[in-house]
């Protein structure tokens, strides 16, 4: 019994969304339209539906106020009760009403009070006589227990619904989310192995290449040495030797054939295993990615409750608009976006929106809308919180971006509107006089950039066609496993999300338009900027002359803009399994984690989100003025036996300007520091072979030629002892690996250097 109800629910759940939004479809339409003429015996219907549909499941409040929804509908059908602005703001109250029963009902929450808004439906639908009131049913099934008394027009409590016992149905089963999370990250390890295979098909394909051609060898040298042994013989010589020679000719070539067709067969059951690894693997992790997939609504089934709630304590009239809760999406993207997406709803109520006297004042309606909406295009989960209130106030942006120093006086009144409505996601940045509990301090929509783009999205904000304002956010469906293109940049391999990827293209250098503030390159009608990856990263190295050479280009769409990115070159694409970066320790807002690579190294992957260009961001320019080629980069030793420490620390040094040298252990640094005149610092793990680091950091001090070189020890050794050892044996920093942070180092470098 308590399955059948847990599915009535889930169906009820579905269903009263469906009745809410189409009558208040029809509000908005007559709202819209004083014309309009809406089809009132559709909205009783609903009504009539919605009410049948609460009885079935038990649902008394919202059975009541449906019922007499329905009384207000034939009251107003009939022509005893207007449809003016003050009958729909009844309705639309009712309807907010049983969104909010519903969801207390199903999901907890605070308690819903429906006395007012179920005494003025009453008001409605009893001056049209209303329908035949709610009968009640009996509690039990008691043949003596006394009929129920007609529902009336009180506030009674609602009663949330129990929670599913264990047994209650045997399709659904719970699990923990960590060991959901392990399943995934099985699941999508599967593909780098799948790429791996691939790359052995064409192994073993050359190696088929090459025993053919010894085959082809073996049968042109075969009759010239069987010759040679019978010249032998016939020459005096014992016969025995050419006997002997052919035996082991014979023997050879059966060997020889025996593992021909030993690698033709591993070849075909490799190409077999291969595709049952693809189809299997594919479709196994596809299944698991959809257990990470839900809906909007586990998130956002609150929202519109959360802006009436704030709009009434605020004094202001709003209608809540949520739509696509059914669209699905990662879960842990889902949860990342439930604050940001709180607070920038919470913003459009607070801010944008108007207190009912200034609207009617306005010429417009007293009531306000906050909509919401999720939806998916491509592979991108996209959501939008609109109102319809007073828009950004532009001038208010530009005077406080003066007296922050973001914007020239002699600028303020010229900056584009994109640049002056992005400044709003600046740390501090509020043009709200006065601070209250819900907004007005400036941090808000700096913390909801920052989130956003850790998860590799992009976040604007827009004024409203019609008046108010508009904010996208755009993030993947999922961050795990991606789709990555990877490049070279100097002597680096790095990876970006092909979802941020429109095109990769090569062009000579001298077709670009440079008569434009930055070189462009023409594609599909639009002028796209063009800049050195390598600069934007802070990488020192040459970059291009435009001699006409061929540029390798990635364009990237990111934030509603395209760059295209001059990179060295273009290597493949693959799915791969991303690291997150808070695991790795480093920089998140440039870089979204790390993959490895074939040989086992690890290579950064970009956030296109941070490589985007803000508006009126100066790009590097494509070709380095001479000067600034020339300025000497420092040059830093780093030491460690791991080769993925090793990598990610170059990779951090070289985005950030400097030149680094690496070895493997204690000795090979004091063989390399004997060759080398121009190092400026050294890094250094402690636990090493050969020499640790305490003994290299015991060499260099202790050397007169290099006992000015600073040295930073990073190494898991965490305790106070080592600590005190490493600085009292010269170490002029210590960092424990355990709780690294890059800009930690570099701060250390900086002061060093």
């Amino acid at each position: 019994m308590n399955d059948i109800r847990t599915r009535l629910l889930a169906a009820f759940d579905l269903e009263h969304k469906e009745h809410l939004a189409a009558i208040r479809e029809s509000l908005r339409a007559v709202e819209k339209d004083p014309a309009h003429h809406p089809d009132l015996v559709e909205i009783h219907r609903r009504a009539h539906s919605l009410k049948g549909a609460a009885r079935a499941v038990d649902l008394p409040e919202v059975e009541r106020l449906s019922h007499w929804l329905e009384a207000a509908f034939i009251a107003i059908q009939r022509g005893t009760v207007p449809f003016d602005a003050a009958a729909r703001d009844v309705v639309r109250r009712a309807l907010d009403a049983i969104e909010d029963v519903v969801a207390w009902a199903t999901r907890g929450g605070g308690e819903v009070d429906i006395a007012e808004v179920l005494a003025e439906l009453t008001r409605m639908g009893g001056e049209g006589g209303g329908p035949e009131p709610v009968q009640r049913r009996p509690a039990t099934p008691d043949a003596g227990a006394a009929p129920a008394a007609p529902a009336t027009p009180q506030a009674a409590a609602p009663r949330p619904v129990r929670s599913a016992g264990p047994a209650e149905s045997a399709a659904l089963v719970r699990i923990r989310s960590a060991g959901l999370e392990r399943l995934f990250t099985a699941a999508a390890g599967l593909l780098p192995e799948i790429e791996n295979q691939s790359a052995l098909v064409a192994e073993l394909r050359e190696l088929r290449g090459e025993w053919r051609a010894l085959e082809r060898s073996w049968h042109a040298m075969r009759p010239r040495l069987l010759r040679g042994s019978h010249d032998v013989a016939g020459s005096g010589a014992t016969s025995f030797a050419g006997d002997e020679t052919a035996l082991r000719l014979s023997s050879f070539e059966r060997r020889f054939r025996a593992l021909g067709a030993s690698l033709d067969a591993a070849h075909r059951a490799h190409d077999r295993h291969l595709w049952s690894l693809r189809r299997w693997g594919s479709g196994f992790q596809d299944e698991v990615r959809q257990l990470r997939m839900l809906p909007a609504e586990s998130q956002f089934s609150n929202l519109g409750r959360m802006i009436r709630d704030i709009s009434r304590a605020q004094g202001k009239e709003v209608e809540a608009d949520i739509r696509g809760l059914e669209t699905q999406a990662d879960r842990v993207v889902l949860q990342r976006l439930k604050d940001p997406v709180l607070h920038i709803a919470r913003n459009a109520v607070s801010h944008g929106v108007e207190t009912p006297q200034e609207r009617v004042a306005a010429g417009k309606r007293a009531a306000a809308t906050v909509r919401f909406e999720a939806s998916v295009v491509g592979r991108r989960l996209v959501l939008r919180v609109e109102d319809d209130g007073r828009g950004p106030n532009r001038e208010a942006i530009a005077r406080h971006a003066v007296e922050r120093g973001l914007l020239g006086a002699d600028e303020a009144g010229s900056a584009p509107e994109e640049r002056l409505l992005d400044l709003i996601f600046e740390p501090g940045f509020s043009t709200a006089s006065t601070a209250n509990e819900y907004a007005g301090r400036g941090m808000g929509l700096a913390i909801v950039r920052r989130e956003v783009t850790r998860l590799q999205g992009s976040v604007t904000l827009a004024a409203r066609e019609g008046g108010g304002t508009v904010v996208t956010v755009e993030v993947p469906l999922s961050l795990l496993s991606q789709r990555l293109v990877f490049v070279a940049v100097q002597d680096d391999i790095l990876a970006i999300p092909s979802n941020d990827v429109g095109r990769v293209l090569r062009v000579a250098a001298d077709t670009l338009f440079t008569d434009l503030a930055a070189p462009t390159v023409r594609l599909e009608e639009e002028d796209v900027p063009v800049t050195p990856l390598a600069a934007l990263l802070g990488y020192d190295g040459a970059m291009p002359q435009g001699n006409g050479a061929p540029l390798a280009l990635v364009v990237l769409h990111a934030a509603g803009r395209r760059v295209a990115l001059v990179v060295d070159a273009l290597m493949a694409t693959r799915d791969s399994v991303v690291t997150p970066a808070e695991e790795v320790g480093i920089d998140a807002a440039r870089f979204l984690g790390t993959v490895l690579m074939d040989d086992g190294s690890p290579a950064l992957v970009l956030n296109p989100a941070a490589l985007s260009p803000r508006p009126g961001m100066a790009l590097p320019p494509l070709v380095r003025p001479v000067d600034e080629s020339a300025r000497r980069r420092p040059h830093i030793l780093v030491v460690d036996d791991s080769i993925t420490t090793r990598t990610l620390e170059k990779s951090i040094l070289e985005a950030h300007g400097y030149r680094v040298t690496l070895c493997v252990d204690g000795r090979e640094a004091v063989e390399t520091l004997g060759e080398l005149e121009d190092v400026d610092l050294i890094i250094s793990d402690v636990e090493m072979p050969r020499m640790d680091g305490f003994a290299l950091l015991q060499a260099v001090k202790g050397n007169p030629m290099t006992s000015d070189l600073p040295v930073i020890l990073v190494t898991s050794r965490a305790s106070d002892e080592d600590r005190e050892r490493g600085l009292d044996l010269g170490a002029d920093a210590y960092i424990v690996k355990t709780r690294f942070d890059q800009n930690e180092l570099l701060a250390g470098i900086r002061r060093l250097l």
